[in-house]
């Protein structure tokens, strides 16, 4: 008797939605980048993606909250700023993140795109494991996913680091430093030879800031 009075007290209670304990927004947020993105951002398939531990892996949307003052109007009220950072997806070794953007002087949500070098550059063997010479810079492309991405809340910085293959020789990272509403690149580097042990045998900083 005990018991079937806790299951019908149990199935009276109103239940507790794990939507009711995400922060406000992340609905919209995540109902652009899937629009934007279709496949590319299916979530890996779950209905709900939790939000991210703050020491886990990134399998999950967070959310970081901030202040700035544009440099166009330094002596206006403070710009209200909430990024998120959204999970879109995982593979063996790298997960693929989208951000969206809302300021307080702006009505709609900004879905955040990251401009990034378009790479020259020739192998010199065909185990691709040297180049004929350093990558040159042909151009700038603009990316919405980032790969293995990051914020750090300090210095307003997202980074991200994708690996070309699982043993991470070859790969490429980037930084974009939040500045007057936007996200800009100021550092991107590659390692685009393969088969050395040292990650960082032969890296190129293809772009810096100010460089």
């Amino acid at each position: 008797m005990k018991i079937l009075l806790a299951a019908l007290l149990c199935a009276a209670l109103p239940a507790t939605s794990f939507a009711a304990d995400r922060p406000e927004g992340i609905e919209a947020a995540e109902t652009l980048v899937k629009t934007a993105f279709g496949t590319d951002c299916d979530m890996n398939g779950m209905e709900e993606v939790p939000m991210a531990e703050p020491d886990g892996e990134n399998y999950g949307h967070s959310v970081y909250r901030f202040s700035y003052k544009p440099d166009y109007n330094p002596d206006g009220e403070p710009v209200e700023a909430v990024l998120y950072q959204l999970f879109c997806g995982s593979g063996a070794y790298n997960i693929r993140h989208a951000f969206v953007l809302k300021k307080s002087d702006e009505e709609t949500l900004k879905l955040v795109a990251f401009a990034t070098p378009d790479l020259d550059y020739a192998y010199a063997d065909e185990e691709m494991s040297r180049l004929k010479a350093d990558p040159k810079v042909r151009g700038f492309r603009a990316t919405g996913l980032l790969v293995n991405a990051g914020f750090d809340e300090k210095t307003r910085t997202i980074t991200s680091h994708a690996a070309w293959r699982g043993i991470g020789d070859a790969w490429d990272s980037g930084e974009w430093l939040f500045r007057n509403g936007d996200f800009i690149l100021t550092r991107f580097e590659v390692d685009p030879t393969y088969g050395d042990p040292d990650p960082a045998a032969e890296s190129y900083v293809v772009y810096e800031a100010g460089k």
